[in-house]
């Protein structure tokens, strides 16, 4: 039987910068899959029909030659507002705005986590709810930000682990979560299935 392999669909640099910091062996096929959200779904479930998309286009992707056996791993990040979610800016404009609305406010952060083993079909997804409150912050500081150029690849218009990291007063739950990826709730979900982060560690050759 072949080895299986770590695959995480995603061409976010923080994911795969968390999952290099774990010391661990995978590849990165990143998707252009459909991000359109349905009206009707809940945060939780929009993220999570999200994932399972990058999931499954990552698995036609990788597997084009029919042989190798993978597990992949996908997630989608959205910042939700007073109900409202907000993504990516389309602009700077957009991003101050959203920045703004965010100053001295309390905000949910919701990453879809998706676990997908296709030669077994095996699929589960799952959402992890953060809430962070942002410290006030005036027009011409959170312009400074904007100008950075940090905000606008990012839900919510910021990055905890960046500059954005100033934004923050304080946060309850995952912090890894707003980053983009859970890696705690993921070693869980992979539990499930018999397998664990620590079983993708890159093997060190003997001293």
């Amino acid at each position: 039987m072949m080895p299986l392999e770590l695959i995480l669909a995603s061409g976010s640099p923080r994911r795969r910068d968390l999952l290099q910091s774990l010391g661990l062996e995978f590849s990165v096929v990143a998707t252009d899959a459909d991000e359109t959200i349905h009206p009707t779904w809940t945060p939780a479930e929009a993220v999570c029909q999200l994932a399972r998309r990058k999931s499954k286009a990552a698995a036609e992707l990788a597997q084009s030659d029919g042989s190798r056996s993978v597990v992949i791993v996908a997630a989608d990040t959205v910042v939700v507002m007073n109900g409202m979610i907000l993504g990516k800016p389309a602009n700077t404009d957009e991003a101050v705005s959203v920045l703004e609305q965010l100053a001295g406010q309390t905000h949910e952060v919701f990453t879809g986590v998706c676990v997908y083993v296709p030669m077994n079909e095996y699929v589960a997804a799952q959402a992890v709810r953060t809430s962070v409150t942002m410290r006030q912050r005036d027009s011409d500081w959170i312009r400074w930000y904007v100008s950075t150029g940090e905000p606008m690849d990012k839900a919510g218009s910021y990055a905890i682990q960046g500059y954005g990291s100033l934004l923050v007063e304080r946060i309850d739950g995952d912090y890894f979560n707003v980053v983009g990826l859970p890696v705690g709730h993921l070693d869980v979900m992979l539990a499930q299935i018999g397998l664990s982060l620590r079983s993708f560690i890159r093997s060190r050759k003997p001293q």
